[in-house]
């Protein structure tokens, strides 16, 4: 058992859970070309909910995996431990960031990524894939114990 568990450890979780947004293109460039034997840019709609569906397959295998492995290797989450109260800094931080990501899509998708997510998609696919999944992941890097390097 591990009695206090290094910054890095957090780190590396972290970066685990944010590159499972990489699996979709392992799927889309490995998986789905093997099962459905057309590119991308030519999914019909039922093409695209194959597509959804692996992902969320993909991403909820990869989501119990790395808190079964977290757990098991670093207890996480850590029963009976109260939370700290979040600082005002550490919000101001997490604002900022959350500001600049959305600028950042929004130069890059030239609306917000999640019109753009939600355009040409059903509701079953925006819904399943872009908002239960990939909250999912985001809310693991948030969720995990907060690092006091300052």
């Amino acid at each position: 058992m591990v009695k206090e568990v290094k910054w890095t450890k957090y780190l590396w979780l972290s970066l685990l859970s944010f590159g499972a947004f990489m699996l979709e293109l392992l799927s889309i460039f490995a998986i789905e070309v093997i099962i459905l034997h057309v590119d991308i840019q030519n999914y019909t709609m039922q093409q695209r909910s194959i597509h959804c569906i692996i992902m969320v397959f993909m991403w909820a295998f990869f989501i119990g995996v790395l808190l079964l492995f977290s757990r098991k290797h670093y207890h996480f989450p850590e029963k009976g431990s109260k939370r700290d109260k979040i600082s005002s800094k550490s919000w101001i931080v997490t604002l900022a960031c959350f500001i600049g990501c959305k600028i950042m899509t929004f130069i890059d998708w030239h609306t917000l990524k999640i019109v753009g997510e939600a355009q040409g998609k059903t509701v079953f696919q925006f819904c399943a894939q872009y908002y239960i999944f990939e909250v999912l992941l985001v809310t693991l890097n948030t969720g995990k114990k907060r690092l006091k390097l300052c």
